[in-house]
């Protein structure tokens, strides 16, 4: 939580320069009046607290009003989100949405508890991340090919852990198994630290995860990143290819967004795309993104609510094709 304290600190100074009366024409209507939730459907002092607290920063600051950073984790993320789906639609209840909840989770087994596409309106993306796909450090696997080979060579051997069920993680690992024409384990758990301790423990063979994540533990030698899950490779770990590179097409980009319940006014979702858009502006800002693993991607609400449609496609393909399961 220290870091969360410090980046929020750091945070709000830059805002104000930023966010100066007049850096933003105000709109007639009296939005808001009164205290906004963004909702953050995991749990406190993880990457979505860290891409959602300045939201909640630059929205105060502008406007005047408390906006509150609301935890509400559980379910991969979908409790939370179904709050958000069930709230009026006033612009006083916003979702942190992500990859997962809001366009894989609703694709798998018995989908959710929300349409992904009715029940909210997209405001606007806020970040991207690759997906670094991390090996046991005493595996003779070096590359996306080695792990290929292997896997046929050593049918059930592989293992692979995700942070959940429907997760970007999870189904990272099953697009890759697909596309390399070999068998791997899925092995569930419920969060990162669980993860890397099980692969770095030798319980499990290879994992995805976000790039701040296992810098530390690559550096100690204890994991081996072989590919990222970008379609070309990420400016923070140049080195390491693009899974794309050996298998055309793959891709799995975990992103971060903002979110309204369904039925929200135009008037509104315009009010909040141009504050947060302008306050993201800040170089400060990308910078404390990019130590997380993320990186800045802003998008209008109509580019962004083509992106859902697309990847919900895509997702429920590969779902369908490989009899992914959430059991």
């Amino acid at each position: 939580m220290r870091n969360t304290f410090n980046i929020r600190r750091a945070m709000l100074g830059a805002f104000g320069a930023a966010l100066l009366p007049g850096a933003f024409a105000q709109s007639t209507s009296t939005y808001p009046d009164r205290v906004i939730k963004l909702v953050n459907p995991w749990t406190p002092g993880g990457p979505g607290e860290i891409v959602g607290r300045p939201i909640a920063d630059i929205l105060a600051k502008a406007w005047g009003q408390p906006v509150i950073l609301d935890h509400r984790p559980g379910a991969n993320a979908v409790i939370g989100s179904a709050f958000v789906a069930k709230a009026p639609p006033d612009g006083y209840t916003l979702l942190l949405g992500q990859t997962g909840p809001n366009t894989i989770s609703p694709t798998i087994g018995k989908g959710t508890p929300y349409d992904p596409v009715k029940d909210f309106t997209p405001i606007t993306q806020i970040t991207s991340a690759a997906l670094v796909l991390a090996v046991r450090a005493d595996l003779p696997i070096h590359s996306v090919a080695d792990l290929i080979a292997y896997g046929k060579a050593q049918p059930g051997a592989l293992t692979f852990g995700s942070v959940g069920n429907g997760s970007t993680t999870h189904l990272a690992g099953e697009m890759l198994k697909a596309a390399g024409g070999f068998q791997m384990t899925h092995v569930p758990y419920k969060g990162a630290g669980q993860v890397l301790t099980d692969l770095m423990g030798g319980q499990i063979s290879m994992t995805f995860l976000n790039i701040a994540g296992i810098v530390p533990h690559v550096a100690a030698g204890r994991i081996r990143p072989i590919a990222v899950t970008t379609l070309k490779r990420s400016p923070q770990m140049p080195s390491v290819p693009a899974i794309a590179e050996t298998l055309p097409g793959v891709e799995m980009v975990s992103w971060y967004a903002l979110l309204a319940p369904g039925g929200t006014a135009p008037a509104i979702v315009d009010k909040i795309y141009r504050t947060v858009v302008e306050g993201l502006r800040h170089p400060d800002v990308a910078s404390v993104y990019r130590a997380a693993g993320q990186d800045l991607e802003l998008s209008t609400p109509a580019q962004f609510a083509q992106r859902i449609k697309s990847e919900l496609g895509k997702f429920a393909k590969l779902v369908k094709d490989n009899n992914i399961t959430t059991d």
